[in-house]
């Protein structure tokens, strides 16, 4: 029975590392720690028209042409990636995959990266727990709302989150590999 009643008993321990603060933007070693489940998300959407080859179709213009499909459902999850050694071994770098179809080289580049040739999009988060590969992480800024505590005014903050700008496949022969993942129909 779990208990988180206020009589339980804690010892003290030094805390774990929660530094989620960027890291230098570069090219690093990282092992998949976790996948969340995939979430459903139901939405309006205008989805990209593409060619046989998957690219976007133009107008005159120069705009992407979209049809709106109604009720479309995707499915959304978060890769949780650890660097493998160097000065940052041990930090956490956040990636999203979604099966949206604006976003069709997404996983492909993420089955690539961690070198499965195919596999079903169910079985990510069970199948790629632990395999590693390199990714190109780059820094990027959003603004965020924040009520200051002193005047209770809304400011606007700027905040830096690491992004994986590719998927890399580990090249040496010293890497380990991931070719021990069974892959259903191959």
């Amino acid at each position: 029975m779990i208990d988180t009643s206020l009589n339980k008993k804690y010892e003290a321990r030094e805390g774990v590392n929660t530094d989620f603060s960027p890291i230098p933007d570069g090219e690093y070693l990282v092992r998949i720690k976790e996948v969340t489940p995939w979430k459903a998300e139901t939405k309006n959407i205008k989805v990209i028209q593409r060619d046989e080859n998957g690219k976007a179709l133009v107008d005159e213009k120069g705009d992407k042409i979209t049809e709106l499909v109604p009720n479309c459902t995707f499915y959304n999850c978060t890769v949780k990636l650890e660097v493998v050694g160097g000065a940052y071994d041990g930090r956490i770098i956040f990636h999203n995959l979604s099966t949206h179809p604006n976003m069709p080289f997404q996983i492909p580049a993420f089955l690539y990266g961690i070198g499965l040739k195919e596999l079903y999009a169910s079985e990510i988060p069970e199948k790629t727990k632990g395999l590693t590969c390199l990714v190109d992480v780059i820094t990027e800024s959003y603004d965020k709302t924040v009520q200051n505590k002193e005047t209770g005014l809304d400011e606007v903050q700027k905040k830096y989150i690491n992004r994986v700008k590719s998927f890399k496949e580990i090249q040496t022969n010293e890497a380990p590999t991931n070719n021990d993942v069974e892959i259903p129909g191959i």
